[in-house]
């Protein structure tokens, strides 16, 4: 369908503050028992007090007895259904979504897509990955896990959406792989109105359609790409570029399973989400977006209506912009949480991801255990000279560089490997991974990845 420009429902209530939302949400949700052991607090001041800053290991008692139907556990009543999100390298984790979670949802997100359909003056088809694709059903207990694209977008976005989708919403539920790879280029290869293509992973676009030697021949009125484009995602953007030189290629803001955190306003930058709780933590402080200093990194705390208080979620940040009064403008950097440490250097993925700087293509750092070091796995082969200076940016890690000057790690070596992603991607399903949700990502810590990547070099 297509000839008209796009009438998106404006679906954002009136502008509340954070206090205001954490009162309001913490007025609905005060008799659920997770509340209760902290003294179901009312206020920003109780709640930050009284509340612990967790992480996923605090869940799973509460997410068993959500499994097991009880009610009012982690909010008020039962939730809509849970969704699988993975960690960057190991297993996947379930977060339970409430109907008033799924609101914030939609309050984030819709008018972004309606800043984007207005500014490039959308009136062809759409591609959305949202939701998984290529999943079996599956249930937790009496929930449903994952929801269809128009769920998260609301009935009157999810109706337009229907509407304009190059691809009909049930090819996502063709669980062969392969299979719905074809069929879902079989649609877009027909699509020739085709304007919108909006992923999460601009990586997940660049597997879709690598088999495309021209995408003009088939797009040529695609006007523009919304992906990530930060941390780790940001040196996949030269290649998609060129893969699609008609299209403006639009930074997503970061948004997970868990919570949308940044969403772009109407000039594109990642401005605070409105509808949500958030701290920020540097070192052992937590801060308000009040207390946040241009400049500044800081561990993303979140609160959400759909039972996440105070969780640590190990995505890290730079403040771009403070706005005491306002939304601050923050960068996505890299993930906190994912950890490396053979001999006590705690290497992360935002460290790493800032040291790689703006590396073209797949470049990811893994570990080799028996001789202890870090290997640098890519697509070609990269310069000795910049390898060095790679390392020694690396070497701004303290405890990299003492293990480095002991011998405790071998020097820093590279590792040219063919289609690494296909190892990436056949292994991170495998372990219960959404194929849209598998992330770029600057390091993988896990022992497997280089025996793995060393048999596509045999």
């Amino acid at each position: 369908m297509s000839g008209g420009l796009w009438q998106l429902p404006n679906v954002q209530p009136a502008t509340k503050s954070q206090g205001q939302w954490l009162s309001a949400m913490l007025t609905r949700n005060s008799g659920c028992a997770y509340l209760r052991n902290f003294g179901s607090p009312r206020t920003e001041d109780e709640f930050r007090r009284q509340v612990p800053v967790i992480t996923y290991e605090d869940l799973p008692p509460f997410l068993e007895r959500l499994r097991e139907g009880e009610r009012n556990v982690l909010f008020d009543g039962v939730p809509v259904a849970c969704e699988r999100t993975g960690g960057s390298s190991g297993g996947s984790k379930l977060i339970p979504y409430s109907s008033a979670g799924l609101s914030d949802f939609q309050y984030n997100v819709v008018p972004w897509l309606v800043h984007t359909a207005q500014r490039h003056r959308l009136s062809g088809t759409a591609y959305f990955a949202i939701s998984p694709v290529a999943r079996k059903a599956e249930s937790f207990g009496n929930l449903p896990i994952g929801l269809p694209d128009g769920a998260y977008l609301g009935e009157a976005a999810g109706a337009v959406l229907m509407q304009r989708s190059a691809v009909p919403f049930e090819v996502a539920g063709i669980e062969d792989v392969d299979q719905w790879r074809d069929s879902t280029l079989k649609f877009l290869k027909a699509a020739r109105d085709l304007e919108l293509i909006s992923v999460w992973s601009p990586t997940f676009l660049l597997r879709l359609c690598d088999a495309i030697a021209d995408s003009r021949e088939f797009w040529p009125n695609l006007k523009v790409i919304s992906c990530w484009a930060s941390g780790p995602a940001r040196p996949y953007l030269d290649g998609l570029a060129r893969m699609f030189p008609q299209a403006v290629i639009e930074p997503k803001g970061l948004l997970s399973t868990e919570a949308v955190v940044t969403v772009p306003d109407e000039s594109g930058r990642p401005r605070l989400a409105r509808h949500g709780y958030f701290e920020f933590r540097q070192d052992e402080a937590c801060f308000s977006t009040s207390g946040l200093v241009a400049g500044g990194e800081y561990e993303v705390i979140l609160t959400t209506a759909s039972g996440l208080y105070r969780y640590a979620s190990g995505d890290r940040v730079r403040c771009e912009e403070s706005a005491a009064a306002g939304q601050p403008v923050l960068e996505f950097i890299g993930r906190d949480s994912l950890v490396c440490d053979l001999v006590g250097e705690k290497l992360t993925d935002a460290f790493v991801g800032q040291c790689l700087g703006k590396l073209e293509g797949l470049a990811t750092l893994v570990p080799d255990v028996k001789m202890p070091g870090y290997v640098l796995i890519s697509e070609r082969a990269i310069p000795h000279g910049w390898l060095n200076d790679f390392e020694n940016r690396i070497c701004h890690n303290p405890q990299y560089a003492y293990a480095r000057k002991l011998g405790q790690l071998q020097p820093l070596r590279q590792l040219v490997c063919r289609r690494p992603f296909d190892v990436i991607e056949q292994v991170m399903r495998a372990r219960g991974v959404r194929l849209g949700d598998i992330k770029p990502t600057a390091l993988r810590a896990d022992d497997f990845w280089l025996p793995m990547f060393e048999e596509l070099t045999n």
